[in-house]
């Protein structure tokens, strides 16, 4: 009978503990919203990178220098720190939910250290109108995008201008007749200017 009673204690003892291993497995294989959270935040600071890189500037917004460029190239190129503000304010600021902060850095190929151009939680870095959340933060996912630009105009001309005059005028036909008259291109300046690459990247914060 004390066998019996010992093998049944036992055997309980094991079933609670498997009980309690399987519990175990169970409740931390279920997804923590904090990851779902970080997902989404992720997939924000992505898409409005992407949108910011695809979009054309229009007179819609205030501050583009270069209404033929897209939006990033715009705040990238913008030196006025206030138009600059107003224009990430009018579109970063109108992608991002107000429950989210958010944060926009950029990196020149000069330095390679962050500017912050944007920041939600500094009232002295956004615009006064707008509203977003910024508490402490619990938190933050980033992501970031490649800038590509010029310090200045590109004079290349579509066709090369090393070219002769011809016997019969300007307007005929490209036959050399000798070594003057000839039109170098560089003459007026750099046809390609110095490239300024950078980076933004844009940090939603909760």
């Amino acid at each position: 009978m004390r066998a019996f009673i010992f093998s049944l204690d036992a055997f309980v003892a094991f079933s609670l503990a498997l009980i309690a291993i399987y519990s175990l497995i169970f409740f931390s294989s279920i997804p923590s919203s904090y990851y779902y959270l970080m997902t989404q935040a992720h997939f924000l600071a992505r898409d409005s990178l992407m949108a910011l890189s695809t979009t054309t500037c229009s007179d819609a917004y205030v501050g583009c220098p270069d209404l033929a460029a897209s939006l990033t190239d715009n705040v990238v190129s913008q030196s006025n720190a206030d138009l600059r503000r107003r224009l990430i304010a009018d579109t970063v600021g109108d992608m991002v939910p107000n429950q989210f902060g958010y944060i926009l850095e950029m990196s020149d190929s000069a330095g390679g250290s962050w500017n912050t151009l944007y920041d939600t939680a500094n009232p002295a870095l956004r615009v006064v109108d707008e509203y977003h959340e910024y508490r402490t933060r619990k938190l933050s996912v980033s992501s970031q995008v490649i800038t590509f630009g010029f310090d200045g105009a590109i004079t290349l001309p579509s066709a090369s201008e090393f070219k002769y005059n011809t016997c019969g005028g300007a307007e005929a036909p490209l036959i050399t007749c000798g070594l003057s008259n000839r039109n170098n291109p560089s003459d007026g300046g750099e046809l390609v200017p110095r490239a300024n690459i950078g980076i933004l990247k844009l940090t939603i914060f909760i």
